[in-house]
């Protein structure tokens, strides 16, 4: 639902075949990322000390490729036939299934945070590697944050 929620919300049938086109054109970006992901798997398999992360970037590299298969197949799937399209559109420009997404996407913010003060404060003890690295994603989400919430007061 994530990946739906970057789109505006179509209006008319023609529009939503059109948004699905552009996320069609997406997902060539997804699957680079999960090459990348085996490709430094591949680099990483020669390092004893690095197995685990060789597998895991593996397994995530992997899984982006097939769900980027299932996801063009889907479009694809939709974009042939008009009722398809009417169905889904219907489905996804639903008020309640909106809502839904924006509250998950607030609440996964907002634990996301408490989280990470958690994790900063722990980490403190133990690590000042890991206090930077979760101070600056923080401060990255907050920025990020902000920023969007600039973004979209204008536009809407």
């Amino acid at each position: 639902m994530w990946f739906k929620s970057m789109w505006e919300p179509a209006k008319t049938d023609e529009e939503f075949a059109d948004v699905l086109r552009k996320r069609r054109k997406f997902i060539p970006v997804l699957a680079m990322a999960g090459a990348a992901a085996i490709a430094a798997s591949i680099f990483l398999i020669r390092s004893e000390e690095r197995a685990f992360l060789a597998g895991l970037y593996m397994g995530v590299g992997c899984g982006l490729l097939a769900v980027c298969v299932v996801w063009f197949l889907k479009i694809r799937s939709i974009l042939k036939d008009e009722k398809k399209i009417r169905m889904h559109r219907l489905k996804e420009t639903d008020e309640r299934n909106i809502q839904v997404t924006m509250k998950a996407h607030y609440t996964a913010g907002a634990l996301l945070i408490v989280t990470g003060y958690v994790v900063l404060l722990v980490s403190g003890f133990f690590s000042m590697e890991v206090f930077w690295t979760v101070w600056v994603l923080i401060m990255l989400y907050c920025a990020l944050f902000a920023v969007g919430r600039l973004f979209y007061e204008r536009k809407m």
